[in-house]
């Protein structure tokens, strides 16, 4: 700085170069002689000479510039102000959803006739239109044609209307990131996971060599579904090969239109604009989504104020910051996310992930988004992030807790081979080995209830199942008073015995897996909306759809908040699969299309049409066709998979026999030759091959076959099916009311059609099963009925 300028002159230099840029050049010459500092008025000339005396022929230059549409933009049209029922191509302006010194966004519906629709319009301001204006507007049309991310708002259209430009934005109908977390008071993961979104999506826009310059919550929206959706490239930059801005006399011809509380240092000062801008902004929006502070400077500061927080000031952790409760801001500013309730847990790491984003010099942040997103994900992982100090504590802390389990293990390992030493030796070893017991025999229980999994031996049920019941007997005494444990092994424990179609004993544990986990954990935690989870997994098998909307409705809006690509993403897609189904057996057609369009479009980002489990998706759709009324379409659905039977990997063999189960039904139904009481029998002769006997899936095929048998008259040979399943149920199969009361009333059924001369004979039974069916709280839908 020069010397004749005070410390704190920079600050009014600063603003009164935002101020002077776009004015004319002898308004600017005017403005400049009034200034009393000859020493500001000598700095600022010489930074105002840097700008080109013809705008014309800088904005010309740049790339996706339309120069006539630009200067034919500049002129006023003397039009009236925009105003609802205005017209622009297919779209009639509704409501007005923002205005800016640029322009301003509007909601639009389709107005042509030819779909329903809604879309945001961004117009230029008339009675503002300049050559650095029209010309950003123009390019901004440019730049989001090269965008294609599900992350990014589509450019839908563009045009020009009486001389006023438009474009014809997709319209996200939801909240803003910062509204979002703070309504939900999400935890520190979930936040985190949403800015990867939105990393992802800033990623994508540098790979098309454009730099958005403006990253902010307010330009991140979240739809209905829970999706980010990255907004307003208006002041957005063109990249050259070297990652810095090409175009930068733009910035200088358009004014420094910028968030200074998001902006980096550079953009402050006017230096090169590159990628490790955008990346010094996605670090201040991790720190605040963390701290629900800004880093630098407070919400309701002047600009100059906020500038000089960013060239100066230093940021506390993230740890120690206090963020106001009621997250309340200063006038016209956006509401904060307010401090994640679990922002301790940003403590190193975190704290040292955003600290590199945000450092002072470009050169010293990350090289890339993508490095930037790398250490969120091990953080998130409880990996080891890059900008850390990688000794050999915190990488044995951090493996520890990972692995516990194993670590657990290996500590008993130890211990056992050590037993020969002195007794003061075991004595000091004897805490930690009682601190990480219930850590190995969660361990050692994970491998024995694993290991039981018929897909792994053949179909064949292992002998292990023995000293799975006599474990499960014992459990909760075993446990007592060790929750953590407990419910770790429920969770194991519920899983295997669905795997082995054992629904009658996975219910009782998966409800008391729920218990536990919200006794521990808390109702919202994970852990127990994992535990709903299965358990309305369970209930979807067994055709309960009630009890599978009841658990999983509650639970959808939460696990549509998990990032993209997670597990909890795998865990929401899952859940969307079993409502489809449940809805479609209430005859809630509209709330299962509903589910159906979320589900497609992640099972086409995450599989391949080669990958089994792509073509598997058609089973669920089916049951929704079935629903109805389209067999035809259901029947084709299902004749899909047929190709992947074949080439199913051998874990999915019993979901194969579920696809030959539906199509069999629906042929049947149809009264195709394929749907024969003879193909019925070899289906369930395979899946008593695989499952072994008695097994929840052959049940239901046998339970199907004598229903059809009814439906075409034969009730003799209905009877004799009932009786064959029967025959081969387990002890506690047949005595659960789950599985029994459905199975009896349809038994009784046939029975009586047999023989109508004895009905008579069979209404105690059938009362004495509409009290029962009126009490059971695990059958609805065609069960019950």
């Amino acid at each position: 700085m020069n010397a004749g300028l005070q410390a704190g002159d920079w600050q009014r230099l600063s603003a009164l170069f935002d101020e002077l840029a776009d004015l004319p050049a002898s308004e600017r010459a005017r403005r400049l002689a009034a200034i009393e500092s000859p020493e500001l008025a000598e700095r600022l000339t010489r930074m105002l000479s840097l700008l080109p005396d013809d705008d014309d022929t800088v904005l010309a230059a740049l790339p996706g510039f339309d120069a006539h549409l630009a200067m034919a933009l500049a002129e006023p049209t003397g039009l009236p102000p925009p105003q609802a029922g205005d017209r622009f191509g297919a779209w009639c302006l509704a409501e007005l959803l923002g205005e800016g010194g640029m322009g301003q966004v509007w909601r639009a519906e389709r107005a042509d006739g030819l779909y329903q629709g809604e879309a945001a319009i961004k117009l230029l301001r008339d009675d503002l239109a300049t050559p650095g204006l029209a010309a950003r507007f123009a390019r901004e049309r440019a730049l989001l044609g090269r965008l294609t991310h599900p992350g990014i708002a589509r450019l839908l259209d563009a045009g020009e209307q009486h001389g006023r430009a438009f474009l014809v934005l997709e319209y996200v109908a939801g909240r803003t990131l910062s509204e979002h977390v703070r309504a939900l008071n999400l935890p520190l993961t979930a936040r985190v996971r949403l800015l990867v979104d939105v990393a992802r999506a800033v990623e994508h826009a540098h790979a098309q060599l454009i730099v958005h310059r403006d990253l902010k919550p307010s330009n991140v929206m979240l739809d209905e579904s829970g999706c980010t959706k990255l907004l307003d490239f208006g002041i957005a930059g063109l990249l050259d090969d070297s990652g810095q801005q090409s175009d930068h006399q733009l910035t200088l011809v358009a004014g420094r239109r910028l968030t200074p509380a998001y902006a980096a240092p550079e953009q402050i000062t006017g230096e090169a604009v590159g990628v490790a801008s955008d990346i010094y902004s996605l670090g201040v929006m991790l720190y605040e989504l963390a701290s629900g502070e800004l880093p630098f400077g407070r919400r309701g500061q002047s600009r100059t104020a906020l500038e000089h927080a960013v060239l100066h000031g230093q940021a506390r952790r993230i740890a120690s910051t206090t963020a106001n409760a009621n997250g309340s801001e200063g006038a016209g500013q956006e509401a904060g996310p307010r401090r994640a309730p679990d922002a301790e847990h940003a403590r190193g790491d975190l704290e040292a992930v955003a600290a590199k984003a945000m450092r002072r010099n470009p050169a010293e942040r990350y090289a890339s988004v993508g490095s930037f997103v790398d250490d969120l994900e091990r953080w998130l992982a409880q990996r080891p992030v890059s900008v850390r100090a990688e000794d050999w504590r915190h990488r044995a802390h951090l493996w520890l807790r990972r692995n516990a389990a194993l670590a657990a293990g290996g500590a008993l390992v130890f211990v056992t081979l050590s037993a020969g030493l002195s007794v003061s030796l075991w004595q000091r070893s004897q805490a930690q080995i009682a601190a990480r017991q219930s850590e190995e025999v969660t361990r050692y229980l994970t491998e024995l209830l694993a290991s039981a999994n018929p897909d792994k031996h053949g179909g064949q049920i292992p002998t292990i199942f023995e000293v799975l019941e006599k474990s499960r007997a014992e459990l909760r005494q075993r446990f007592a008073g060790d929750d953590l444990t407990y419910a770790r092994v429920l969770e194991v424990m519920v899983a295997t015995y669905s795997d082995m179609n054992r629904h009658d004993i996975a219910i009782p544990l998966a409800k008391e897996f729920i218990e536990v986990s919200a006794r521990h954990w808390g109702e919202l935690d994970e852990h127990t909306l994992i535990a709903r989870l299965r358990l309305a997994r369970i209930y979807t098998a067994l055709n309960s759809p009630l009890e599978v909307i009841a658990l999983g409705e509650p639970i959808l809006p939460v696990l549509a908040q998990a990032g993209r690509g997670t597990e909890m993403e795998n865990d929401y897609v899952n859940l969307l699969y079993q409502l489809i189904v449940a809805y479609a057996g209430v005859a809630r057609i509209a709330d299962a299309e509903a589910m159906h369009a979320r589900a497609w479009p992640i099972v086409q980002r995450q599989f391949k049409p080669s990958d089994y489990e792509y073509p598997y998706y058609n089973v669920y759709l089916y049951q929704l066709r079935v629903a109805e009324g389209r067999l035809a379409d259901a029947e084709r659905l299902i004749e899909a998979t047929r190709a992947s039977w074949a080439t199913a990997p051998s874990h999915r063999a019993r979901f194969v026999h579920r696809s030959r189960q539906h199509l069999w039904n629906i042929q049947a139904r149809l009264g195709r030759p394929e749907g024969s009481t003879d193909n019925a029998r070899l289906i369930i002769h395979d899946m008593d091959k695989l499952l072994g006997p008695g097994n929840s899936s052959s049940q239901r095929m046998r339970a199907d076959l004598a229903r059809h048998l009814v439906e075409l008259g034969e009730y003799a040979q209905a009877v004799q099916v009932h009786e064959e399943l029967e025959a081969g149920l387990p002890v506690e199969a047949a005595l659960h009311p789950t599985l029994r009361l459905p199975r009896e009333s349809a038994a009784l059924l046939a029975r009586a059609l047999a023989r109508p001369e004895r009905a008579s004979d069979w209404l105690p039974a059938a009362r004495r099963m509409v009290d029962e069916l009126a009490t059971s709280p695990d059958i609805s839908g065609p069960p019950w009925a």
